[in-house]
């Protein structure tokens, strides 16, 4: 284990270190032990945790939930959470996990095998387990690419990948972002921008941004709406204001805050969500702001996640912090795109696990929810066994119980939001004349109209999983020969 790990635990009398079962403590064991028998110990106690008290309230929650939609006159409680949303139906959330989980299958199944064999060369012909993945992942990571994370931190000062970002939703959406100074704000750190039109300079909306930790602070990274665009009967227009919460360091002295690369990733990601409300032209509140389906609002997100990993909009966001005029090299842009789609397939193997579970114990009244979890599993992971005695409340992540029926809506967005870049940026990045009818077509109509008619009517066809499985296949890595 790393020695900094080490140092962070507590010890108990009589010298033994104190493993609590927190993803904190958990996580990094899984990843970095280097012994088999202790990754499991720590896997099995962690995925038995609180055991049939958990079970107990998993089932119970699931009973109550197909009870109230009875009463609202639905069969189950995954027609009644689904019908109001992009998919509709369960059985269109079935055919669409089902689908993407086959045309993956091939590539998983080579991920696999590979890490199997990287196993056999580190410890023998033992058993692949669960408790296994996290390990051979981060080890098969260190065969194909040296990438120091903390070096890449050096390049994303917060001001520089604002300023960036700024200068790709410009070039992208025709939007124009101008700090308003002197207001009165809750925070000397939070700032105010207006958004106008970039050809118009038309005012179309304010956003608040307050981005950096302090003690108290609302903890969730999110975007608010402070105040829905619509029309007012006398045809005046309401702007949209909108505020982003985050949580970034502050700068200390003259060392700039320096952003985590997944936290570059995280602010863009919230960005679109800005865009989304600001761009809203509904007429009525009802459907403006971000009141659009739940499988549909993170589309507009995970399609702007795409250029955070390519070497055009990775430079406009980027500058060493030393010096901001050498932005970062095209190897770290290279190595970090291979670093997102290295063993996507067993990685969305699991979600779908996660995804399917949920709409399952939401489809069915009277589930063995535990025999449901082992029958499925080795099904979906390509053999490999559930281990004995995990509880399938704390073995699943709580999206799978707070989602409740909805869990899916993560993978949909980003499968159709990968069809939309493929379609429309993957060749031309900074392509505006895509991105404004991106703007005018799905961003402006809000909840306004239906999701697969807005996309439908963007793309000139219904979407597609295909551009995100291309993607996968295409981006999948060689498996490095093993010496």
């Amino acid at each position: 284990m790393p020695s900094q790990f080490m140092k962070s635990l507590d010890k108990t009398e009589e010298g033994k270190l104190k493993v609590f079962l927190r993803i904190c403590h958990v996580s990094p064991i899984l990843e970095y032990c280097k012994i088999g028998s202790t990754r499991k110990s720590v896997a099995v106690a962690y995925w038995q945790r609180r055991g049939r008290e958990n079970l107990e309230i998993l089932e119970n929650l699931v009973r109550l939930r197909h009870k109230f939609a009875r009463v609202l006159g639905y069969s189950n409680y995954a027609d009644y959470a689904i019908e109001p949303r992009m998919a509709k139906s369960p059985s269109k959330v079935f055919e669409f996990l089902e689908e993407v989980s086959d045309n993956l299958s091939d590539l998983a199944t080579t991920e696999l095998n590979f890490l199997k064999e990287l196993k056999l060369k580190e410890e023998g012909d033992t058993f692949f387990g669960m408790e296994d993945l996290l390990y051979y992942i981060r080890r098969a990571e260190e065969l194909h690419f040296n990438l120091d994370m903390a070096e890449v931190r050096q390049y994303f000062p917060v001001n520089v990948v604002l300023s960036g970002i700024f200068k790709i939703l410009q070039d992208i959406f025709g939007l124009k972002f101008k700090e308003v100074k002197n207001i009165e704000i809750w925070d000397e750190t939070v700032n105010l921008y207006a958004v106008l039109d970039l050809s118009s300079k038309e005012l179309l909306g304010y956003v608040y941004l307050d981005m950096f930790s302090r003690q108290g602070k609302f903890a969730h990274t999110c975007v608010l709406s402070l105040q829905n665009g619509c029309s007012s009967s006398k045809g005046i227009q309401q702007l949209p204001v909108t505020l982003l919460i985050s949580h970034f360091p502050k700068q200390i002295d003259e060392c700039p805050a320096l952003l985590r690369f997944s936290d570059v990733i995280s602010l863009f990601h919230e960005f679109s969500h800005v865009v989304h409300h600001i761009c809203n032209r509904a007429t009525f509140s009802r459907f403006s702001g971000l009141h659009v389906e739940g499988d549909f609002v993170e589309i507009p997100s995970h399609l702007l996640e795409n250029w955070c990993y390519e070497n055009i909009s990775l430079k406009l966001m980027s500058g060493f912090h030393k010096d901001i005029t050498k932005s970062i090299t095209n190897e770290m842009c290279k190595s970090l795109k291979k670093k997102r789609d290295l063993f996507s397939g067993l990685k969305l193997k699991q979600e779908i696990l996660t995804c399917l579970f949920d709409q399952i114990i939401h489809s069915s009244d009277n589930i063995d929810i535990v025999e449901l979890l082992r029958h499925l599993h080795p099904k979906i992971m390509l053999g490999i066994p559930l281990l004995d005695g995990t509880n399938p409340a704390s073995f699943l992540p709580r999206s799978a119980i707070c989602y409740d029926a909805t869990c899916y809506s993560q993978l949909w967005s980003e499968v159709f939001a990968a069809d939309i870049f493929v379609t429309k940026f993957q060749d031309d990045l900074l392509n505006q004349h895509a991105g404004l009818q991106f703007r005018n077509k799905v961003l402006a109509a809000g909840g306004s109209k239906e999701p697969l008619d807005i996309l439908s009517d963007y793309l000139g066809r219904k979407p597609s999983i295909q551009s995100f499985i291309q993607i996968k296949a295409k981006n999948s890595l060689p498996v490095p020969e093993l010496k």
